[in-house]
């Protein structure tokens, strides 16, 4: 059985001698299956997702170096493939490891979840992707319905109790709406996963919103939002902290450079130092006005 691997998952378990700039706390696999849907902002079909190169390993081979990494946790995504769920226990017996388990997927059934569950997923992942209706109807084709999304996740959200909604923002949605959604999705106890649209390889957002959208993910459930015409005018925040602007999602999940290019980073796969933070401050505050408990910035 060959399974496809991030090219720093494939570093940090000796398959490959790439040069990686952070080391990947999460190993990250992808099934060999082709996608049936055609999502526009998608480039599987070149070989990648977002700017990352998915070279494929005989899965054997990969089984004798996981217990020597120093990973915390495996995620292994999938395509839309009526072979997905079949593949992915297989897989899952296979791997047997004594860590824990993420698995990315579009929407299924509660059988399905449940049989995942039992072969030993610790969390489920949805690529809803867009931040509401009418931007999913404009990006994705031959998935599941935005319904069916919605009730897969709440259906995750009983059987896994762990759940992640991945977002992508660039993808025509307004800052309101955006911020809506993370805000339903938190009320309802489901962790975001903010992912930056790229294009060719380039990422597609500016860095000033792409900030401002971070701190409103990670203050979701305390701050308050001003707007004007849809665009975040002001922040009203607790306090600032620099976990902000780190990947999220699932836990121990940091996959580095999966949006951009080492030289601009927009989700920093490892904790900020000082001058890091003050420059994602900096960034943030071209975009939208922060106040803070201390007073503004």
């Amino acid at each position: 059985m060959k399974i496809r691997v991030s090219i720093a998952t494939a570093a940090v378990l000796g398959l490959k001698n790439y040069k990686i700039d952070a080391i990947p706390t999460t190993l990250y696999f992808l099934l060999p299956l082709p996608c049936k849907a055609s999502c526009k902002y998608c480039y599987l079909r070149q070989g990648k997702l977002a700017r990352i190169k998915w070279p494929e390993f005989d899965l054997d081979e990969i089984i004798e170096r996981i217990d020597d990494s120093v990973a915390k946790r495996i995620c292994i995504q999938t395509t839309y493939n009526e072979k997905t769920v079949p593949l992915l226990l297989e897989l899952l017996e296979k791997i047997n490891v004594d860590m824990p388990i993420s698995v990315s997927m579009n929407a299924i059934d509660m059988k399905e979840m449940e049989m995942l569950k039992e072969a030993g997923v610790e969390r489920i992942g949805f690529g809803i992707d867009a931040c509401n209706h009418r931007i999913f109807k404009k990006w994705k084709y031959g998935t599941p319905s935005w319904n069916d999304y919605m009730e897969a996740i709440k259906n995750a959200r009983e059987i896994f109790g762990n759940v992640t909604a991945h977002l992508i923002i660039g993808l025509g949605e307004s800052d309101e709406e955006a911020i809506k959604t993370m805000k339903y999705f938190s009320m309802n106890g489901v962790e975001i996963a903010l992912f930056a649209y790229t294009k060719n390889g380039e990422t597609m957002v500016e860095l000033p919103r792409y900030r401002a959208m971070q701190i409103a993910r990670h203050f979701i459930k305390n701050a308050k939002f001003s707007f004007k015409n849809g665009k975040l005018e002001e922040l009203f925040l607790p306090k600032m902290e620099a976990k902000a602007f780190m990947t999220s999602g699932c836990p121990y999940c940091n996959r580095p450079f999966y949006n951009e290019r080492v030289t601009k980073i927009y989700n920093y796969p490892f904790e900020l130092n000082e001058l890091q933070f003050k420059e994602a401050i900096k960034e943030a505050e071209k975009y939208a006005r922060i106040y803070t408990a201390a007073g503004k910035g």
